[in-house]
């Protein structure tokens, strides 16, 4: 598309004396035209998973960054409410998420950022820009050849977003892509009167999260975090945001599913809460909460082409996450294996007694976990002494584990259960690393390439 670089049509006319003056800005405009007529520039940002701003930027706050994950105690970070094995339920009335607002809102916050840009302008000129009409085949064979060289370039931007108070020294939760790339975060609380500027205390792209920090001069009101492993679908939920700028919006809604796949969002290790709780372009990074009032997710996405579908990033695996948050390292540690959720025909074969466990298919040679002595066809009970039910469980764990790290697995094989300790690694580049060993058909340990 040429939007706002169209050229001007003109006709030439010979040149005459008196007329030398206009004859030149003829040229000089034919000239103009041409040029205009090559280019186009992109109407969207490009290149928003690039780093465009230094951490030497001031709008990182680093003051942790040089500790390491033994250093720092997450305890005191956020307020997580003692909850006992069962619940009274929440008497429904017609001012229940009155109530719910009124209570909560002012842990909420309006997110402004100023923000680098990448864009694209496309420089040359394409046969089919000058000539007068189309020609048939010759001029769709212009279209496929790249005549226009890309050219990215940096520019500045807005955007809008949400967040919300999880300690009342100023720590805010909100969504990496509210914040990413910004040079300047403003945070406005509930009563608008006035803003803060924040700094980005950590960001992990990975699971969407963002730390950010602002100095307040009062003690703030701040949301205690759920379990969002013990959400069921059908509970009713609240979103509040800052949607298209109308602040502290909320809308009520449903789980609609759990442990959902986002279309167009990460497929490998996050899983999201679907909800049909409206959630607007300016939700992204406000609390989902339950009729207690505890934050069981962050909003980051909708279906566009959808109504009623929203995603939000489930609050136990920001908790996994929180450590890197502070301490601005999100590289992920290597261990080295592939492992899917154990089923019950395969456990019964691998004479596996009990429930939940995860099934390890390949082993990368020369990875921790072969180091460790994990095999393909074993059974991974537990994790750093956390019994395994679930699959996502053992993903979860892993997201918030960085290189160097020690863990500690039970490991059920041949009718026997063994303890392995490792130390996570770091990836090595995919060229260098080497065969797997796999399970195949027969269950015998064969080379993948």
């Amino acid at each position: 598309m040429n939007e706002g670089c169209q050229g001007l049509h003109m006709k030439t006319m010979p040149v005459q004396p008196q007329h030398a003056q206009y004859s030149l800005r003829m040229i000089a405009l034919t000239i103009l035209s041409v040029f205009l007529l090559g280019c186009t520039v992109s109407s969207s940002p490009r290149g928003m998973e690039k780093s465009l701003v230094s951490e030497e930027d001031p709008i990182f706050d680093t003051r942790f960054h040089d500790l390491s994950f033994h250093d720092i105690n997450m305890k005191g970070l956020w307020i997580e409410r003692e909850v006992l094995d069962t619940r009274e339920n929440i008497v429904i009335h017609n001012n229940i998420f009155a109530e719910l607002v009124e209570n909560t809102r002012n842990a909420v916050v309006n997110i402004y950022t100023s923000r680098i840009e990448e864009r694209e302008m496309k420089f040359g000129i394409s046969p089919n820009d000058i000539l007068p009409f189309r020609i048939p085949i010759i001029s769709d064979i212009f279209d496929i050849i790249p005549f226009k060289v890309p050219i990215p370039y940096n520019t500045k931007g807005v955007s809008l977003g949400s967040g919300f108070i999880i300690s009342e020294h100023g720590y805010i939760l909100t969504n990496a892509h509210v914040i990413n790339n910004a040079t300047d975060i403003r945070v406005v609380l509930s009563q608008g009167q006035r803003d803060y500027p924040a700094k980005i205390v950590g960001a992990d792209r990975m699971t969407d999260t963002a730390l950010i920090k602002i100095e307040p001069d009062h003690f703030l009101s701040v949301l205690p975090l759920g379990n969002s492993d013990n959400l069921r679908v059908g509970e009713m939920v609240l979103a509040i945001g800052n949607p298209f700028g109308l602040r502290h919006s909320a809308t009520s809604g449903i789980v609609s599913a759990t442990e959902r796949i986002s279309p167009g969002l990460n497929q490998k290790l996050v899983d999201f809460i679907q909800t049909d709780s409206a959630i607007n372009p300016g939700n992204s990074g406000g609390p989902l909460l339950n009729l207690y009032g505890e934050v069981v997710g962050i909003n980051t996405a909708m279906v566009s082409q959808a109504q009623s579908i929203g995603f939000a990033l489930p609050i136990n695996t920001v908790k996994e996450v929180m450590p890197m948050l502070v301490l601005g390292q999100t590289e992920r540690g290597w261990f080295g294996l592939k492992a899917v959720p154990l089923t019950a025909g395969k456990a019964t074969e691998l004479k596996y007694p009990d429930e939940g466990g995860i099934l390890v298919l390949e082993v990368e040679e020369g990875s921790p976990a072969e180091k460790g002595g994990i095999k393909p066809e074993d059974i991974i009970v537990e994790f750093n002494g956390l019994p395994l039910k679930g699959f996502l469980l053992f993903r979860r764990k892993l997201i918030g584990l960085s290189p160097g790290q020690e863990i500690h697995l039970k490991v059920f094989r041949r009718g026997e259960t063994s303890e392995i300790t490792s130390v996570l690694g770091k990836r090595p580049p995919v060229k260098q690393l080497k065969p797997r060993l796999r399970i195949k058909d027969k269950g015998d340990f064969v080379p993948h390439e």
